[in-house]
């Protein structure tokens, strides 16, 4: 009987911006064939330019001062991906985003880095200096937006030195507060509080959160929203990137009078689908 008053709704809200994968033009030396280069796998040479990767980094948070951007804070487990990439290209002696080999932008930021990020970006060039190639990126419109992307807060940058070349990877992200389970669940709760009083009903009872808690962790498990099957008047599933964000589908629950109690329950995972990381919610209307 009660089993007959059961609404599904199914949202994935996430967060994200498009990666700019617009080359550097090559520099006027061309680099010998990589076919006869030593495979990555296989190299052992990491000759990091600690100096170029500081200068550069004080000269892109230089240019987002002079337009008013907030500058980057340095964050280890990005510059750990940018080595490793800037690496790879110093032995094939190319510039690539992505080698066939490697995993994704998103993919190798979640292996060394426990930031949350919502979304990221990366630059790519080689020159003879840092400063040739600070002005060839600060040329090139798709890395200037990255280089002066107001969302980014955090960088990583890695230069890997090859005779005279330098090559260069900077890795950006917007990096956002990691919550445990009881502050999500509070974030939540004031947002669906808000929107009740918002459309002038009673605030709802607070059920236990039990019921909810372990459905949301179950999504997570499964990296699947479709998994478990709580029961409620409405059941509401989602992932988010940030809590304070409630889906749009929400209001249809949250304006029925004849909802009177919620139970909600979250759970922050890295999965398959969400390397870097994303909050499973569940939130059961009675």
């Amino acid at each position: 009987m009660f089993r007959a008053l059961i609404t599904w709704i199914t949202v994935l809200l996430i967060g994200g911006a498009a990666l700019v994968t617009v080359p550097m033009p090559s520099p006027a030396e061309t680099p010998a064939n990589s076919a006869a280069q030593p495979s990555p796998k296989n190299s052992t040479s990491h000759d990091y330019d600690e100096e170029a990767e500081r200068q550069l980094l004080e000269m892109t948070n230089e240019a987002r001062a002079k337009t008013g951007v907030p500058g980057l804070a340095m964050d280890s487990g990005l510059a750990q991906a940018a080595r490793q990439h800037s690496s790879i290209m110093a032995a094939e002696q190319q510039l690539s985003h992505q080698f066939p080999w490697e995993p994704s932008l998103t993919e190798r930021l979640a292996e060394t880095s426990g930031v949350h990020l919502d979304h990221e970006g990366e630059n790519v060039a080689y020159a003879p200096s840092v400063v040739q190639s600070e002005n060839g990126l600060m040329g090139s419109p798709e890395h200037r937006e990255n280089i002066l992307n107001p969302a980014f807060n955090i960088a990583g940058f890695g230069v890997v030195r090859r005779g005279s070349t330098l090559y260069v990877t900077e890795d950006f992200g917007h990096g956002l507060p990691i919550y445990s389970s009881r502050q999500a669940e509070h974030i939540v709760e004031q947002n669906v509080a808000q929107m009740r009083r918002g459309f002038i009903l009673p605030q709802l009872h607070w059920a236990d959160n039990a019921l909810a808690q372990n459905a949301a962790c179950a999504m997570a498990k499964a990296d699947s929203i479709n998994a478990g099957s709580p029961y409620g008047r409405y059941v509401l599933r989602y992932t988010t990137m940030q809590p304070e964000t409630l889906p749009a589908s929400a209001a249809k629950a949250v304006q029925d009078p004849a909802v009177r109690g919620l139970g909600l329950g979250t759970c922050y995972a890295r999965t398959t689908t969400y390397p870097n990381g994303a909050y499973w919610v569940t939130l059961i209307f009675y």
